[in-house]
């Protein structure tokens, strides 16, 4: 095994255990809460940014040409959800115990612990864990892009309010930014942002499915 290959496969299994702290914490936080959701955010919250933050080596990976991902596909997916929790969620303690919250951790974590054990094998991945991983999106990703947009929703009263993140004139770099009326445009644009990035996994499914299935004859 290459330097490369044993670093990415050392760097999916960490990501692996990483989001599957990320789901125990957040299935027992629901038990132990009678089934509340409330308080998943606050219990699995840390692992959830340190896995998903993390995740920026994934685009570093694509543009040194480690990985055959598309750089920009990546990026997106990576951006998207990095601003989510990291700009809007977890800097406003009200949302943290919304179901949105818990909902999007959940989607996510379930997401990963198939992703990147799927990334870890390779070309020994089982049979069924190809399947789970080109198939359990389907419902997954919907859940946790609507969460998102629910979210990022019910932020903006208090980014109108506060206006993070702002750039105001003037300045020496003569450059202005105001954040509320990103987010409200990132809202207005991230149902096409998901469809596209949902239609593109759909034609990934396609391929590996097929590949795998074509193998299975042979």
């Amino acid at each position: 095994m290459g330097v490369t290959k044993m670093y990415l496969v050392c760097y999916n299994v960490v990501q692996t255990l990483v989001w599957s702290t990320a789901l125990v914490l957040s299935v027992r936080s629901i038990v132990e809460n009678g089934g509340s959701l409330s308080s998943v955010y606050d219990d699995a919250g840390w692992f959830v940014r340190v896995g998903q933050c993390g995740a920026l080596m994934e685009v570093v990976h694509a543009v040194l040409g480690l990985v055959r991902s598309p750089v920009l596909t990546t990026l997106m997916q990576w951006a998207g959800r990095t601003h989510a929790i990291m700009s809007v969620i977890h800097p406003i303690p009200s949302l943290h115990g919304t179901s949105a919250a818990a909902l999007m951790f959940l989607a996510w974590s379930m997401t990963e612990v198939i992703r990147y054990p799927s990334y870890a094998l390779g070309a020994n991945i089982p049979e069924w864990l190809n399947w789970l991983r080109y198939s359990a999106f389907i419902p997954l990703y919907p859940i946790g892009g609507s969460a998102e947009i629910w979210l990022m929703l019910h932020a903006l009263p208090t980014i109108d309010a506060e206006e993070p993140y702002t750039i105001a004139m003037p300045n020496t770099a003569n450059f202005a930014f105001h954040y509320p009326t990103f987010l409200k445009g990132l809202i207005a644009v991230y149902p096409v942002l998901m469809l596209k990035l949902y239609l593109y996994v759909f034609v990934q499914r396609g391929k590996k499915l097929g590949a795998a299935k074509g193998k299975k004859r042979h």
